[in-house]
């Protein structure tokens, strides 16, 4: 990470021992800078205003803030911050919601300081976090269009062939590389081939982002 810019970081949460918590976290390490937090959905809103900051970990069921729904409004206030959720989420159609809504990431209450970290430099950077161990809790049951993957958008931009679909659809339910080229009797070569048409196709990089993308746009 560029130290030459620290991460500016608000912080919503109304548990004040885990806000403390957060807090010395972030300022033990020289990378960050916490410049404000908040413990209610209004005080939020009025400080992301006023603060424009660069990140904000938000505890999604803060009072009086509307959860998953409110988070447009406060994206509409700062449209270049990222939103990394705290703990608190239990439902995948939530969470999957939250990505539709601006979300870029979502900590579970498992996660490790080291965890904190990473999850903020990544999504600072532009990518999502979401802990693999969680991809089956959130997305393996995530609805589906009549259980097919829609894999294009009206203007026919994305184009994927039948076996990137079926790529596609097994990556998604977080089958690895080895299990994709099992399940469609090809080589693991193959497989990173048809991954890499797909990533390309999306204009992702990752994994991750390609799942999330595909939830984003309703592509699953």
């Amino acid at each position: 990470m560029n130290h030459e810019h620290k991460i500016r970081v608000l912080i919503g949460e109304e548990n004040k021992l885990y806000q403390e918590g957060l807090c010395r976290i972030l300022i033990e390490n020289d990378g960050f800078e916490v410049f404000g937090d908040a413990g209610n959905g209004i005080k939020l809103i009025d400080l992301v205003a006023t603060l424009k900051p660069d990140l904000l970990l938000i505890n999604p069921f803060l009072p009086e803030f509307d959860g998953v729904d409110a988070i447009p409004v406060i994206k509409k206030q700062c449209p270049g911050m990222k939103i990394l959720l705290l703990p608190g989420i239990s439902a995948e159609e939530q969470l999957i919601q939250a990505v539709k809504n601006g979300v870029q990431g979502y900590l579970s209450k498992s996660s490790s300081p080291e965890d904190l970290i990473k999850a903020i430099q990544l999504v600072y950077n532009g990518e999502m976090w979401i802990e693999r161990k969680h991809f089956a809790k959130f997305f393996i049951g995530a609805p589906r269009n009549n259980g097919a993957v829609n894999t294009q958008k009206e203007d026919n931009s994305f184009s994927l062939t039948d076996r990137e679909q079926e790529v596609l659809r097994l990556l998604i339910k977080g089958f690895s590389n080895k299990e994709i080229a099992q399940a469609l009797f090809i080589s693991e070569k193959t497989v990173k081939t048809h991954l890499n048409k797909v990533f390309r196709k999306l204009n992702v990089t990752r994994r991750l982002e390609a799942i999330l993308f595909a939830i984003k746009t309703g592509m699953v």
